[in-house]
This record gives C-alpha cells, structure tokens and sequence, in this order.
C-alpha cells in the first residue's frame, strides 16, 4: 500500500489534534504548526469534516476538532477517506498484481505487504499518540 501526499497530511493532522483533543483547531493554526499550505489543508479538511472524523465549528471560539473517539480511529479510517484502498497493487506497477503473470517480486513481499496492511488496519490514533508521548519521556 502505498500513501499519497494527502493521506500522510490526513493522519498527520489528526495525529497533532489527536495529542490535545479538547482543544479547536484553525485552518491557520494547523497549516503553520504542520508546515502545510493553507490551500490545501482546507480541501483535506473538508474531506475530514466530510468524513465524520472531524466536525467544524464556526464563530469566534470555532475550529476544528476530532469528533470520534481516538481510540476508535485507525490509520485505515483516514487513508481510505483520501485513496482507494487497494491492497492487491502490485509494488513494482501502479496496477493489481496479475495472477497469470506475477512480477518477480510477488512472492516475497506478500508477507512484509500484509505486516504493513495490519499496521494501517489495526493501528488506532490513541495508539500513536501513546506511543509518542512514551518516546518522549524516554528521550528526555
């Protein structure tokens, strides 16, 4: 599975808003704090807002804010708001794997592609920020 640029700036969106969930966030805010340009963090927004993931609220103390429960967001919920998932791609091509005519790495790469299609399944927001905040304490 392959991520393009929008998805990897999906979950790093929620990943930062993930870290404070009470708080609203600005486009502005999130487009310098994550180094994203303004005009397109606004279309992933309205993908997220879109999506369910996120719930926008307008007015002077208005933002963006995660609107499930962290716990319940995995990586796949995000990815798949951005591309089509497609499991069967082929890494070598940009198209599915053809049974009849198996490139030379098919074989090999099944079981590190499934490892990495459970990690996009299987991880949850919460679990990142977790992870995170623990590598932060140990990196002090």
């Amino acid at each position: 599975m392959q991520l393009s640029s929008t998805s990897k700036y999906g979950i790093k969106i929620l990943g930062f808003m993930a870290q404070n969930i009470d708080n609203k966030y600005s486009s502005k805010t999130l487009s310098n704090q994550l180094n994203i340009p303004y005009q397109y963090l606004a279309k992933i927004m309205t993908k997220l807002t879109k999506s369910g993931l996120i719930s926008s609220t307008k007015g002077k103390y208005g933002g963006f804010s995660i609107s499930k429960s962290i716990q319940n967001i995995k990586l796949i919920d995000i990815i798949s708001v951005f591309d089509d998932i497609n499991t069967q791609d082929c890494i070598l091509t940009n198209d599915k794997c053809n049974i009849e005519d198996l490139c030379i790495m098919h074989e090999q790469w099944q079981k590190p592609k499934c490892a990495v299609d459970d990690f996009f399944i299987n991880t949850t927001l919460h679990s990142l920020v977790e992870n995170s905040k623990m590598a932060q304490v140990f990196n002090r």
